[in-house]
């Protein structure tokens, strides 16, 4: 067709085939001019580029994200008494990657997995496919946790009073401040910790007590999700919640984001996706209902979504249980919506009796909680759906909090004071004046991973060993014992937390590995220790070390309703929401580029915190993205920029936490603002009563909301459950190509993803970045749309601003069977493997960026700079060695992990076989927590990836392309009306 009126009719033609509107953000749905110009451009990021990045960009860049500057000189050897896991060759062979089962801690539990070395060299984790709680899979902070063993801002010397010094002197001065303390059996010694699970901390905490009656120690832990409190009020102790989602074919959640991150989102999304996956099957129902204030990953994965203030989470509790027979008050006033809730979520709970799940978020007081396990003993769900064990971590007494250590400081009742991993000063709640007591303490001992705000205020301070590097001990979050063993020795010299409360204790001489195996030799229970140990260490856990599940006594549930609160009129005050961060938690993961430059799951914002609001309060103060606001709140401030966030609660701001660092490292140096100013121990997780007031300043917020958006529609399919059942989806018929077929080869691998299960919580990207060396180019280049990353998650929203519905779409390349990046290739960079591969060749790339031109995914990302090319050879070792460092000027893409095919090809050839089905995993499909990708040759209709294909519910991105891709979807199962 030619002529403008031809080209009106096509696209009239194309524009009928769309039955769904989705928008990726508010000003996509507004088709300003400027947003309708940035779409028309082909490349975004093609603005003239400045002649360099910055001094610091390129501190951060270059020496942080990559890692290990200075390091040239240290061992790393791994240490001898760590055992390999699977592949154990008499020596080690260079080339050959070795595996050990091992943990990295996050919150005190231990999250199990395999970290894979080469030449001595930690590069990889996985998670560990054997154990229970993970089974294979990984979260994003995992994933990233092995760029935290190489960070050139570790803390690598004792220091007294911020001044070098050496472990001589550290140790002299404890073993003085110890002989002072037994004097006195204990008199004034205390020691804060942070959350801990190990049962060797716990032993050698026990023998302190012992020797130093007098003597206690406490815990501080900034992100509180145990929900031990709430059973206290229920049963009298504290005890251990195990959510049983596979189990729950109906689940309620009040303010309780369960697949979000955290240490126990790997545990929970697996088990979800497990029921899901029965549910696709037509075996049982997998409904979810939520109410939140805040999107979060669990809202808006749910059936039905109420957006409710934090407040009324009470109400909506008390409501439930009353209708469910578990105490409560009917006469509680309701909105229609939330009415409409409560009877929905009542009778999914009551139609499912012992196979639902009611569950109130640790975010809301004790005594809310408390009505969930009230309605759970109803349902008969305790024991099936939530099971209760002994508490998992190392609890002092209710008496040895942080606000009791803090007024025996001001007090002058504390001598010495150790803090091992954590760090108040910057963390404590603002009713704690922790800073200013500390001055009150005679000896101060810090031990942490950085020297940090806290750090900087102590006597003397101490390196801690990375968990990677260290004989230590944890539980993961079933329950299970696991020994965390080094993969290789310290590259800073540091000291284990076992050690050194040892030393702080006048011991000199126990190490931290011998503390560990005392610990396990006390438990045997007979039989051949050393057998024992060997299998611990290969198997990443302890058999039988999960304890015994309890029956709690019903009696001491009592039938009480907690008071009940009015709705907040419009103009009210507004609430104050306090979440961990989805890329640095409460703030320890700050100095770690690939977290920081990680696209948060829902924003998509990158290198920066926002105060999160909702459109109507936006339009209420004439605010919109990057303008600069002030929270008053209880006579103290902080201002930051507002991010307008579709489905927000009207009155709520929600802020995230651990950002505004002012110790640390390079990397966090000058990044988002600090929000624990406003936060209070008696509201740490929302306060009521704050107003906001915009200042007239802006600031650039550097989000990938926008970036590689694509032309076309129906990116998000959906299917009913009827259609599913009765196989009559839609299935895509093939077009005609002018281009010849390749030969179809075997094996010729293909990738499906299901959009049904993904919760969009960007393992799969953590996973990516550290499998393939890509480089993080920092806040100002991802503004510009230059970030590398070679696997996004596409967000969609859906319907009205106030209360969309939201899509996830992880996009790939799609590594199509008719590519038009090889047609539009002049020097032939891009090919096609003969299985199926799109292939990029990158010392023939010449850098014209036309294979990115003609790619309708927009999944080519060009490198601007040379990131690596003047790194150090410690940092050359930190690499993956199977894959390509790619110099400045060259296009790159996933390559569906093309190193892991090889190997398996190589190993299959030695043993004169072909490749096993799932015996290549792609780095995104093993770190999935949800299953929802699936990678295989589709050539074998008996394979995985095969399978899912043959689904109705299989379709392909952009099919009007007609690129055949290999990379295909699974279609949303929804109800209609939805």
């Amino acid at each position: 067709m030619t002529g403008d009126k031809d080209l009106a009719m096509l696209k009239e033609r194309l524009a009928g085939r769309r039955g769904r509107a989705f928008w990726r953000g508010l000003d996509d749905l507004s088709s300003t001019p400027e947003f309708r110009r940035f779409l028309t451009r082909e490349f975004p990021a093609l603005e003239p580029p400045p002649s360099g990045p910055s001094r610091r960009e390129a501190l951060k860049v270059m020496g942080a994200s990559l890692a290990l500057a200075g390091v040239a000189g240290c061992d790393g050897v791994p240490d001898e008494r760590a055992l390999p896991y699977v592949k154990a060759p008499e020596f080690a062979l260079p080339g050959q990657a070795r595996h050990y089962a091992t943990s990295v801690t996050m919150g005190g539990f231990a999250q199990p997995v395999l970290g894979e070395t080469h030449e001595g060299r930690p590069t990889k984790l996985e998670g560990n496919p054997h154990h229970p709680a993970s089974r294979g899979a990984t979260d994003a902070f995992t994933q990233a946790a092995i760029l935290g063993l190489y960070d050139p801002d570790r803390s690598q010397t004792p220091r007294e009073r911020g001044r070098p010094t050496d472990w001589q002197a550290f140790e002299a001065a404890a073993i003085s401040a110890a002989a002072q303390a037994k004097a006195v059996d204990g008199e004034g010694f205390r020691i804060l910790i942070g959350r801990s699970t190990s049962p060797t901390l716990a032993r050698q905490l026990a023998a302190m007590r012992a020797a130093m009656p007098k003597a206690r120690w406490h815990e501080f832990e900034p992100v509180d999700a145990s929900g031990y409190e709430a059973s206290r009020i229920a049963f009298g102790r504290p005890l251990e919640q195990h959510f049983r989602l596979d189990e729950a074919e109906a689940t309620v959640c009040l303010d309780a984001d369960i697949l979000g991150p955290g240490p126990r989102q790997v545990l929970h999304a697996r088990q979800w996706s497990a029921r899901r996956a029965g549910f696709q099957n037509g075996v049982g129902e997998c409904r979810l209902l939520v109410a939140e204030a805040s999107p979060s990953l669990t809202g808006v994965t749910a059936d039905r979504r109420l957006i409710a203030e934090p407040h009324r989470t009470e109400a909506l509790a008390a409501a439930i249980g009353f209708a469910l027979d578990a105490g409560g008050d009917g006469n509680i006033p309701l909105s229609t919506e939330e009415t409409e809730f409560v009877r929905a979520a009542a009778a999914a709970l009551l139609r499912r009796r012992g196979r639902s799940l009611f569950i109130v978020g640790p975010a809301q007081p004790a005594s809310v909680q408390a009505i969930a396990l009230r309605v759970n003993q109803r349902l008969g769900n305790i024991g099936r759906t939530v099971q209760f064990t002994e508490a998992l971590a190392v609890l002092p007494s209710q008496e040895d909090s942080l606000a009791a250590l803090t007024r025996d400081m001001a007090a002058g009742r504390v001598t010495t004071l150790a803090i091992l991993g954590a760090n108040p000063v910057y963390s404590a709640p603002a009713d704690i004046p922790f800073a200013a007591a500390l001055a009150r303490v005679g000896t101060v001992v810090h031990a942490g991973l950085h020297y940090d705000e806290t750090a900087a205020q102590a006597h003397w301070h101490a390196p801690l060993l990375h968990d990677l590097e260290m004989w230590s001990d944890g539980r993961a979050v079933d329950g299970h014992a696991g020994i965390l063993q080094p993969l290789v020795r310290p590259f800073f010299g540091g000291r284990s937390p076992h050690r050194l409360l040892q030393i702080l204790l006048g011991d000199l001489d126990t190490s931290g590995y011998e503390m560990v195996r005392e610990t396990w030799r006390e438990t045997a229970s007979g039989g051949d220790f050393e057998e024992a140990w060997s299998a611990a260490l290969l198997q990443g856990y302890v058999e039988d070390s999960a304890p015994a599940p309890l029956s709690p006594v019903p009696d001491l549930l009592e039938n009480s309703s907690a008071p009940q609160r009015q709705a907040v009129a419009a103009g009210a005050p507004l609430t104050v929401e306090f979440r961990p961060d989805a890329s640095v938690w409460d703030g320890r993961f700050a100095n770690n580029a690939w977290l920081q430059e990680l696209p948060r799951p829902l924003s998509k914002l990158v290198w920066d915190n926002v105060i999160q609001i909702s459109p109507a309060l936006a339009r209420e103060q004439g605010l919109s993205d990057g303008d600069i606001a002030e929270i008053r709140l209880g006579g103290r401030t902080i201002d930051g920029p507002v991010s307008v966030v579709p489905g927000q609660a009207a009155r709520t701001l929600t802020l995230t936490l651990g950002y505004g660092r002012t110790a640390a490292g390079q990397v966090q140096e000058k990044v988002g603002f600090d929000v624990y100013p406003l936060r209070t121990s008696g509201m740490a997780a929302f306060a009521e009563g704050a107003s906001l007031h915009p200042t007239g300043a802006s600031m650039k917020l550097a989000t990938t909301q926008l970036h590689f958006a694509m032309e076309g529609f129906d990116f998000i399919r959906s299917v009913t459950p009827e259609q599913v059942t009765e196989g009559a989806a839609s299935k895509q018929a093939e077009h005609p190509s002018l281009y010849t077929d390749y030969p179809q080869g075997s094996p010729n691998w293909g990738m499906s993803i299901d959009l049904d299960v993904c919760i969009g919580c960007n393992a799969c990207v953590s996973a990516c970045n550290a499998e393939n060396n890509i480089p993080m180019v920092g806040k100002d280049q991802v503004a510009k749309g230059r970030e590398m990353h070679w696997l996004r998650i596409d967000r969609y929203y859906e319907g009205r601003p106030d209360n969309p519905r939201h899509h996830f779409q992880p996009v790939p390349c799609m590594h199509c069977e008719q590519a038009p990046c090889e047609m539009g290739c002049p020097v032939n960079a891009t090919t096609h493997s003969p299985d199926g591969l799109n292939q990029q060749i990158y010392n023939r790339c010449i850098g014209t960026r036309t294979c990115s031109s003609f790619c309708p995914y927009k999944v080519r990302r060009f490198n601007w700079f040379d990131l690596t090319g003047n790194d150090p050879p410690s940092v050359q070792a930190a690499r993956n060695p199977d894959v390509t460092v790619r110099d400045r000027g060259v296009m790159e893409k996933c390559t569906y992990c093309v190193q892991r095919i090889s190997e398996a090809r190589i190993a299959a050839k030695l043993e004169d076989r072909s490749i096993a089905d799932g015996e290549v995993l792609t780095a995104c499909q093993q770190a999935c927590p949800t299953d929802a990708i699936v990678f295989g040759d589709i050539t074998d209709p008996a394979s995985a990836v095969s399978r899912r294909k043959a689904s109705p519910r299989d379709y392909s991105l952009l099919e009007e392309a007609n690129t055949r891709p290999r990379t295909t979807y699974l279609a949303r199962i929804e109800k209609e009306g939805k």
